[in-house]
């Protein structure tokens, strides 16, 4: 599956307009090597989904470029891998998360001052989910029969030339409504869910907290399989997605 999305991400304080690009295939894991398998179904390989967010975005000097690929249980829908690249004309940027029998094994590298290299491994709890996988985890939600809100402990975007946090905090996943959306593929009725989180200041006032909004917005058409058509987060990045065309064809043959 191949889908095409008009973008915006703010970088230094100016919203930059470009086309990201999200591939999503099936294929075979590697438990040793933790790549794709070589033999297709033979053990110790699993079966997953490899969830692949690109994005070349313009700034005024030079492009800045982000691969941010997820690896996703078929079965369970369960976050094990995250690999980050980034790359622009100042330097590059690496991380990678494993999340393996109970334990997620994590490193980062990134260019900038005082950054560097740091790693680290702790207990994964079982609703542990990435928050780049979410566009691919969240097309499971029982939309035809909403529960309560859900709380999943999220390890947020990964997609930043700089460290980001390593290690999860709680989001509730609430339902919101069925709505008709005016997009670049057309108009589309849409299931659309909202995540919380809780930001706490630095300072040392445990009450100074502030509420962090995610919006997403998935595609009701069964045909469709709930493909995300549209995302707007609310944070300084101010990103947002609306879908421009789809596709589910074998993007790596000519």
């Amino acid at each position: 599956e191949v889908a095409i999305y008009n973008a915006t991400r703010t970088i230094y304080g100016t919203a930059r307009c470009y086309t990201a690009r999200l591939y999503t295939n099936k294929e075979h894991a590697s438990a040793e090597t933790f790549t794709k398998s070589p033999e297709v179904g033979q053990p110790p390989a699993r079966a997953v989904f490899k969830h692949h967010l690109r994005e070349d975005i313009p700034t005024l000097n030079y492009n800045y470029h982000f691969s941010t690929m997820c690896y996703v249980g078929t079965d369970d829908l369960k976050s094990l891998k995250l690999d980050l690249g980034s790359q622009e004309d100042c330097g590059a940027t690496f991380k990678q998360y494993i999340n393996h029998a109970g334990t997620m094994a994590w490193s980062q590298f990134s260019y900038f001052p005082n950054q560097g290299r740091r790693e680290g491994e702790y207990r994964s709890s079982p609703n542990l989910a990435f928050h780049d996988a979410l566009s691919l985890i969240l097309r499971g939600y029982p939309f035809d029969n909403p529960p309560p809100p859900l709380t999943l402990d999220i390890l947020h975007d990964q997609t930043t030339n700089k460290h980001s946090p390593s290690e999860p905090e709680p989001v509730r996943v609430r339902y919101q409504d069925k709505e008709t959306l005016d997009l670049p593929i057309g108009q589309i009725l849409a299931h659309h869910l909202v995540l919380h989180r809780t930001i706490r200041s630095t300072t040392r006032d445990p009450n100074n907290v502030a509420t962090c909004r995610e919006d997403y917005w998935f595609a009701a058409d069964p045909a469709l399989l709930h493909v995300m058509v549209q995302y707007r987060s609310w944070d300084r990045r101010k990103i947002t997605y609306k879908l421009l065309s789809l596709q589910r064809r074998a993007y790596w043959r000519r």
